[in-house]
């Protein structure tokens, strides 16, 4: 996961597009064209030097020279089309991302700022494309005049072979022979463009190839023998959760986010986790589902360590429901039960249960790309009703009414605390209300556990993070 963290949008649509079809269609194309040029020349020279001996005299002068123009031409044709590769990624993630928030971009009238920076990128991509053109312009001057010294060295050794070969017959031999050498300048040249093109082109295999040898996430499934056991003993069973001495850093070099975290949730227990902006409350939620691999520590999952487990298993055990709501192109039923595994009734059962039911009309009914014809409430909804019908024991809820009024967000309440009374819940809070009825507060502060009691006994401090933040939400509440 901390690829997509790391590489730019465009980057990877840039190897996705450009890159993939250079690879399916361009260099398998100009191999064709190269292979069926040189076969092509081969024949030609034969017959020039049957009919002029003396022609063969310069054809390793010859090559050498074409070998000499193509190897100075790669080693800088090669490096302008990584110049333009690279050039070109920041053009399509601009372009991606002013489609994806155009809406936004027109309600603050910012159009002409996301049109310089397009004029920008695309002025960059222009100079590597450019002087890659130049290049090609280069090496065709130096092409053309090495052919135009084969069609005289071809004219001159066709008149010396007739003052010692006179007759009709060599006359026309000679004239073949110069035809044919003629078109053997053209082919040579194409030769020596085809592969300068296609070494040139290796480079998206180059890019292409360094996203097959990246490092890769954990096994996908455990050890059978281990698996077998999980699903003999139902796990998770209880949904109990044991953090001991958890650190966690996004990449190597960057700092720890959570940091000697320790903490036991017991089984089907209701947890609100508060911070501040950057004490760790996603962190937790990145480390439990093992988005990122641990720095150190171990997590237990009804005592059971979470990496000795596949990361399919895993997952499948855990619902989560994200602060941005995630929907796919498709339908109701495609986005709530993408892998066919519930009956209609189950599905409608959580429809209700997720108070989604006067938005949903038919289990066919369309969702757009992203979920665009639904409001982001009714995405947040349908993504809680996902995790409704999915009924794991454990259930992580990351900020998950953020973009819900008030009133929904009351609804959405009452629905959770009825339909994940028997699992264990950690509800990361954007508003403080929600989790005051939690069973245990945990208060993260610079990734460790801070506080971490009920919520009456943490109101019992009065110098504590939890008192100072309920106090903020109240003033924030009764202010005007």
């Amino acid at each position: 996961m901390s690829f997509f963290d790391t590489t730019p949008l465009g980057r990877i649509v840039n190897r996705m597009s450009k890159d993939v079809y250079a690879i399916d269609e361009t260099i398998p194309a100009n191999w064709s064209m190269l292979l069926s040029m040189v076969f092509s020349v081969i024949t030609t020279i034969c017959t020039v030097v049957y009919v002029t001996p003396w022609f063969s005299v310069i054809l390793i002068p010859l090559g050498i020279l074409y070998y000499a123009s193509q190897r100075f031409f790669i080693k800088t044709s090669r490096e302008l089309q990584r110049l333009d590769s690279v050039s070109r990624s920041p053009v399509y993630a601009l372009l991606t991302e002013t489609l994806e928030g155009l809406p936004t971009i027109r309600a603050f009238g910012v159009e002409p700022q996301f049109a310089a920076r397009n004029e920008y990128m695309l002025d960059r991509n222009q100079r590597a494309y450019f002087l890659n053109i130049s290049a090609n312009g280069w090496l065709a001057l130096r092409l053309e005049l090495v052919g135009t010294i084969v069609a005289t060295a071809a004219a001159l050794f066709a008149v010396l072979g007739h003052e010692a070969n006179a007759g009709m017959a060599f006359a026309g031999l000679a004239g073949v022979s110069l035809s044919y050498a003629f078109n053997v300048t053209q082919n040579l040249s194409w030769i020596v463009r085809m592969s300068s093109m296609v070494q040139t082109q290796m480079v998206s295999v180059e890019r292409i190839y360094a996203y097959t040898t990246m490092e890769v996430e954990a096994e996908m499934k455990a050890e059978p023998i281990k698996q077998l056991e999980l699903e003999n003993a139902k796990w998770p069973s209880q949904g109990k959760l044991t953090f001991k001495d958890v650190d966690l850093r996004y990449r190597a070099g960057l700092p720890r986010v959570l940091r000697k975290l320790t903490f036991t949730i017991n089984a089907n227990e209701k947890i609100g986790i508060v911070g501040r902006t950057g004490a760790g409350k996603s962190s937790l939620v990145v480390a439990l589902m093992r988005l990122v691999e641990l720095d150190g520590g171990q997590i237990t999952m009804d005592d059971v360590d979470i990496s000795t487990i596949g990361l399919h298993d895993l997952r499948d055990k855990v619902s989560i429901i994200p602060q941005d709501p995630v929907l796919f192109s498709g339908t109701i039923r495609s986005n709530l039960d993408p892998f066919d595994r519930y009956g209609d009734d189950a599905i409608w059962t959580a429809i209700k249960r997720a108070n989604l039911h006067q938005a949903v009309t038919a289990l066919d009914d369309k969702v757009d790309e992203r979920g665009q014809n639904f409001s982001v409430g009714e995405r947040q909804l349908i993504c809680i009703a996902r995790a409704l019908l999915k009924k794991s024991q454990v259930i992580l809820m990351d900020e998950a009414t953020a973009s819900i009024d008030a009133n929904t967000d009351r609804l959405i309440q009452e629905s959770i605390r009825d339909s994940f009374k028997d699992c264990t819940c950690l509800t990361i809070a954007h508003r403080i209300n929600t989790i005051l009825d939690s069973d245990r507060i945990l208060v993260m502060d610079k990734g460790s556990a801070a506080e971490f009691d009920t919520p009456n006994q943490l109101l019992k401090n009065p110098n504590g993070i939890f008192t100072n933040l309920v106090e903020h939400w109240r003033d924030e509440k009764n202010s005007p």
